[in-house]
């Protein structure tokens, strides 16, 4: 990983790239970013990569939203909205991001269309992923996929919750929701099961 790591960076400077070829590699340089830091994170006793640090939830999920655009030529866009600050593990909400995002845009297809959009209320942020494929688990597979029980125990983890539907005209809803600030366990269910936001 890190050998690759310095293989994307000596790219990086090279200044006769063609066409958005500068822009696509810098997406792949923040992405073998993160990766480093989740191996790091699942070595025993490392240091130096922050459990918890202040993210800026919507422009994560736009670059989220771009790499799925690149990688499966759909129509994935972020929809306008506020910016939302979160203290989360950067790693932890990349993971859960690129999952439901890329599994959202690999349902929708090369004609199909994936909205994105970042809200906030109180003490909860959310990340609604709408996709307008043949509904859920009914897509293409994907074996970059985590699934949905680990996506749902991630989230769980820091106090959010992975909440799915079916939408009356088709395709999938999938939002995620997370604490504004760190909480110590999860939240308590809205009486229906899901987490009120």
């Amino acid at each position: 990983m890190t050998t690759l790591s310095y293989l994307v960076e000596a790219v990086r400077g090279d200044v006769d790239m063609p066409g958005d070829a500068g822009s696509r590699l810098e997406l792949l340089s923040l992405e073998m970013s993160r990766l480093l830091d989740i191996v790091a994170q699942e070595i025993p006793g490392a240091a130096g990569v922050p459990a918890v640090a202040e993210v800026e939830l919507r422009s994560l999920t736009g670059q989220v939203t771009q790499l799925a655009r690149i990688a499966h030529e759909t129509a994935v866009i972020l929809e306008p909205g506020p910016e939302v600050t979160v203290e989360a593990s950067p790693a932890l909400l990349w993971r859960v991001l690129t999952n439901v995002v890329d599994n959202a845009a690999r349902a929708a297809g090369a004609f199909g269309r994936v909205g994105v959009k970042v809200s906030s209320r109180g003490d909860r942020a959310a990340v609604d992923v709408i996709d307008d494929g043949p509904g859920f688990g009914q897509g293409p597979p994907g074996a970059a996929s985590l699934g949905l029980g680990v996506v749902t125990t991630l989230l769980e983890s820091c106090g959010g919750a992975l909440e799915v539907r079916a939408p009356e005209a088709g395709g999938a809803h999938v939002r995620i929701v997370v604490p504004v600030r760190p909480v110590a366990a999860g939240p308590e269910p809205a009486g229906n099961g899901q987490v009120a936001l």
